[in-house]
Order: C-alpha cells, then sequence, then structure tokens
C-alpha cells in the first residue's frame, strides 16, 4: 500500500534522482564482480570458457574472506548496484554465503546465472533474502538446441527445473539469451515462453572473441545483416534505435576520449582473481585488488578514464556513432589496443543507420 505522504518512487526515478545530486561527478554507484570464470556447462559462444573442474583456474579465485573484504570496501565507497556473475556462479559452494554477505552490507543485488544448479535448498536461501533481481541464462526452447549449445546432456531440463523452482517462490526473475546460428529459429519460442511467465525477455546477437584469443565463437555467430534484421524484427528494439538517432544523430561520442560510456565513471568491473578494470569486456590495463585496495584502484581507473584517443580513426566523426557499440572492450579482444575499429561491429552500426535514415526520410 502506497504511503500518503510519502508516495512510491520507481527505481528508475530514484535513480535518476540521485544521479541529479551527483552533478556529473565520478562516483562508483555500481560493480560487476566475477567471483569466478568456471562454469558446469561447455557452451560453444562463451568468451571465458573454463570448465568446472579446472584446478589452476580454481586456485587462482578469490578466496571467500578476500571476496568479503572487496564487498567491505565496495559498500564503504559508496557502490549501490552490484552484479554477481561467472562463470557460473553456483559452481561456488561458498555462493550462497558470498551473495547474502553482499545483500546485508544494503547493496541491490543481482544475479546472473544459467539456473542448472538452482536446488531447493538454494532457492529458500534466495527466496528468504531476496536480490533485487535474477537473470537467467536460456540457450533454446526445445531440448535439442539448448543442449547442442551448452554440449551437456541433461542441461536443459536442470535449467527449466532451477527456473521453476524460482518462479515458484516469487523471485524477482528475467530471461536472456545471445542469439547465434544454432538457435536463431526459436527467438519467437524464447520470448513467449517469458511472456507466459510475465517475465522480462532480452537477447544479445553480439558475439565475442575468447578472452584467451580463440575465435570458436565467432564460427556460430549470426551475420551483421542477421543482428539488424533482429533488431527490425524487435518493435520495441528498433522504435528505440529510430528514436535515438533522431535525438542524437549529431553527436560525435568518439571524437576525443577512449571511453564515451559510463565505464570507469559510474561503475567498474573485478574478475574472479581481484583484478579491477573497466568492465567485464574491458579488462586491460587493471589494478590488483590482492595487493591495494577499492579507494586506490577507483583513483586509477581515473587516469585509463581520461586517456584521449591517440590513433586517427573513423570512429571519431561516424554518423553511426550513437547506434554502434563500437568500445575499447572490443578493440582490446580483436586488435589489442583502444581504439582500432572492429569491422564486423562496424558494419552492424552502418546498417543500422541506413535502415533508420531510410525510415525517416519515407
Amino acid at each position: 500500500m502506497e504511503c500518503l505522504s510519502c508516495p512510491d518512487m520507481t527505481l528508475a526515478d530514484w535513480g535518476q534522482n540521485l544521479m541529479a545530486k551527483l552533478g556529473g561527478r565520478r562516483f562508483p554507484l555500481s560493480a560487476s564482480f566475477e567471483v569466478t570464470e568456471r562454469c558446469n556447462l561447455d557452451c560453444v559462444h562463451c568468451f571465458i570458457n573454463h570448465k568446472g573442474g579446472c584446478p589452476w583456474q580454481k586456485s587462482g579465485e578469490l578466496s571467500l574472506i578476500e571476496i568479503k573484504t572487496i564487498l567491505d570496501q565496495m559498500a564503504e565507497a559508496g557502490v549501490i548496484n552490484l552484479l554477481l556473475t561467472g562463470g557460473e556462479v553456483f559452481i561456488r559452494p561458498d555462493f550462497v554465503e558470498i551473495y547474502r554477505y553482499a545483500k546485508r552490507l544494503g547493496m541491490l543485488v543481482m544475479v546472473f546465472t544459467n539456473g542448472t544448479m538452482i536446488n531447493e535448498r538454494i532457492a529458500d536461501h534466495l527466496a528468504d533474502l531476496p536480490p533485487y533481481f535474477i537473470e537467467v541464462s536460456t540457450y533454446g526452447h526445445t531440448r535439442e538446441t539448448y543442449e547442442h549449445l551448452t554440449r551437456v546432456p541433461g542441461s536443459f531440463n536442470r535449467y527449466r527445473r532451477g527456473f521453476e523452482l524460482m518462479i515458484d517462490r516469487g523471485l524477482s526473475l528475467g530471461l536472456k539469451t545471445v542469439l547465434m546460428t544454432i538457435n536463431r529459429n526459436e527467438i519467437s519460442q524464447m520470448k513467449s515462453f517469458a511472456e507466459s511467465l510475465d517475465v522480462p525477455f532480452r537477447y544479445d546477437g553480439m558475439i565475442w572473441p575468447r578472452l584467451d584469443g580463440g575465435l570458436q565463437p565467432l564460427k556460430v555467430r549470426l551475420s551483421p545483416e542477421e543482428v539488424v534484421n533482429l533488431d527490425m524484427e524487435d518493435h520495441q528494439r528498433w522504435t528505440n534505435f529510430i528514436q535515438m538517432h533522431r535525438e542524437k544523430k549529431d553527436l560525435y561520442p568518439r571524437r576525443e576520449m577512449v571511453y564515451s560510456c559510463g565505464a570507469g565513471y559510474y561503475g567498474f568491473h573485478v574478475s574472479a582473481s581481484g583484478q579491477m578494470s573497466m568492465c567485464m569486456m574491458a579488462r586491460q590495463p587493471a589494478y590488483d585488488l590482492r595487493g591495494g585496495n577499492l579507494k586506490e584502484g577507483w583513483d586509477f581507473l581515473e587516469a585509463v578514464r581520461n586517456k584521449k584517443r591517440i590513433l586517427d580513426t573513423p570512429c571519431q566523426t561516424c554518423k553511426a556513432a550513437m547506434l554502434c557499440t563500437q568500445c575499447p572492450g572490443w578493440s582490446q579482444m580483436v586488435h589489442g589496443d583502444d581504439e582500432t575499429p572492429v569491422e564486423y561491429v562496424c558494419e552492424i552500426g552502418h546498417l543500422r543507420l541506413q535502415y533508420t535514415s531510410s525510415i525517416q526520410q519515407s
């Protein structure tokens, strides 16, 4: 029931009010924390792809005590929004303790999971201290497609069971998928499944190379034309692109600075080994939290954030800038620097520009 003297406020409105009070000042509002890079699945598209039992990967992960120390420092610094992600977070036997610790520090906690390791006990723990949001990855609507992609027999039933357990407990859930050649034809079914349960659904068609330099995921990624066609099939998504182009077509965010997003300004990322970087994809340079503290790491990222462009690239004056996801993370993954454009990303941006412009002119 709404209090008559204190009207309800949506989280979006609350966030806008908070940002307004910051007055454009740099502040660590949000963090993503990768508590493990290991996973119980073996998805063909994964940009990390470390096996669940990988001993050298497990040995390099932050301990529970180290994670709690970093969480304490996050809370002290003012972090409000916290994403706990992996790998698969529940592959850590201590993840529930990590999660509950973060919740008790007062942060709005979001969890990314594939849902396959959720059992009655875990679901009860989550219901006892509910997260702000849990986003579950789905890789296909049918068992055949899902397990073709995850390469783990029986994973489809475990995912569905985990999802049902959380639905039954009234947890705030969403579904997301990465679209590729294997599951592209099931997007409408995945979306309808989400709608039938009244949970939000989102997808991404942008597949990255692996962190270790491997190009295996690119074998299943969609062509730029397919990605943009999917954009156009989603009415709300395409309407947003048209509106963005109409309102911001004369902006050139990459003209001077390397970073034009909120990375390192309102948010940051911490890897499973304690490396603090601008975001989940732009991992270099990084500050080692095992050898310092979060405040020093945030100061370190300020210098990264203030880097000016040194390469003369088309991105600086590109008319597709506001419709394009080109960023230092993409450049690092493909070219090993912060600025060189990635052709695949460019093609998608220019196709969006071409189609949005033609629609507005018609």
